[in-house]
């Protein structure tokens, strides 16, 4: 009978022994996996400007949007002014006395709004945000002021072009950039988002301060 038991106990630890390396085989093998896949980032920009419906236009409208580019100034996206063309409007990037900026274009009697979610991959990882930069808080460069893990700082939209209403309305604009998250080796990179939420009176007209929203969200092991 002793024998017996012991013969069953041998069984049962060389069973569990045996789904002990099963599993630790199993493990390695997602974990390599993990290992070796690559997620490129991706950078993502939501666009949505309202209250531009319900004015007439004069003659020519323009509204200027800040556009995601690196602490350095250099775009990251809509480069080519292809890629971006609401119904009703026409687009470009544009010079302004405070850096290049989204420039939407209409000559149509009464504006339209403006949706336009649009999204690509890129090689880099990097610190982004919605530039021009007008202020940052305590003055900091914007170099340093990305390397935080975020804050609020001061950028610009614009409105020409408008008829203004007999009673005031507001145009709000909705932004929101965001960038990287990127995998290698098991290691996902920061998330950078950059938002504008603000609505701007519509009898307005030239380059509006706003305030933009700066947040990153820490990277890690990815399991």
């Amino acid at each position: 009978m002793g024998e017996k038991r012991s013969n069953t106990r041998k069984t049962v630890l060389n069973l569990l022994i045996a789904l002990a390396i099963l599993a630790g085989v199993v493990f390695l093998l997602f974990l390599a996996v993990g290992f070796v896949e690559t997620t490129m980032p991706n950078d993502s920009y939501m666009i949505e400007i309202t209250g531009l419906s319900v004015l007439a236009v004069n003659g020519t409208a323009t509204v200027m949007i800040p556009v995601p580019a690196n602490a350095e100034g250099e775009l990251v996206m809509f480069e080519s002014s292809s890629v971006l063309q609401p119904a009703g409007w026409r687009t470009a990037i544009r010079e302004t006395p405070y850096g290049k900026m989204i420039a939407f274009t209409t000559t149509e009697d009464y504006a339209q709004d403006i949706f336009r979610p649009t999204g690509e991959f890129e090689t880099k990882e990097e610190p982004r945000l919605l530039v021009p930069v007008l202020g940052t808080p305590e003055n900091a460069s914007v170099a340093g002021f990305t390397r935080g893990s975020g804050g609020t700082y001061t950028t610009v939209v614009f409105l020409d072009g408008f008829v203004p209403p007999e009673n005031a309305t507001s145009i709000s604009f909705d932004l929101e950039y965001r960038g990287g998250g990127g995998v290698k080796h098991l290691i996902k990179e920061n998330i950078w988002t950059a938002t504008v939420n603000m609505a701007v009176s519509s009898t307005e007209s030239g380059f509006v301060p706003v305030p933009a929203d700066y947040h990153v969200i820490p990277g890690g092991i990815n399991l």
